[in-house]
């Protein structure tokens, strides 16, 4: 029951704090995610503490951050990939990254299946990386 209500919450935070944003590239502020196409983001890696876990140690999820403070996550928290790797993390966590990849607009914090729905929070994901390189 309190783990219901610590999601509920959490998914009511990330709705009333993020919004849609879009551009090929988005270095300045921007009010729309093109969804479901190959673009490029400019943002700052940093560490993502979405999950279905109780809060607690970092687990190895990260996430950008847009210059008009958007959250990207890097692949959704149920993907054996979206916990990045150590050199990635060591190369690029705090500085300025460009991501290239596609993304979904909301996070399933599940795999969907058909029998149930994913759970989900309105934060846009990558869903596919192409890249991660430091921006320019």
């Amino acid at each position: 029951m309190i783990q219901k209500i610590i999601y509920t919450s959490i998914i009511l935070l990330f709705i009333a704090c993020n919004s849609k944003t879009s551009s090929k590239k988005m270095e300045h502020i921007s009010t729309d995610f093109e969804f479901n196409k190959s673009i490029t983001l400019t943002g700052i890696y940093v560490k993502s503490t979405i999950s279905k876990r109780e809060q607690g140690d970092h687990i190895g999820h990260y996430k950008i951050i847009t210059d008009d403070l958007k959250e990207v996550i890097l692949l959704p928290p149920y993907s054996k990939e979206s916990v990045r790797p150590k050199e990635e993390v060591q190369s690029f966590e705090g500085k300025k990254v460009e991501v290239t990849g596609v993304i979904k607009e909301n996070t399933s914090l599940s795999p969907p299946s058909l029998e149930n729905q994913p759970i989900s929070v309105n934060i846009p994901c990558f869903i596919t990386i192409e890249s991660i390189q430091l921006a320019k």
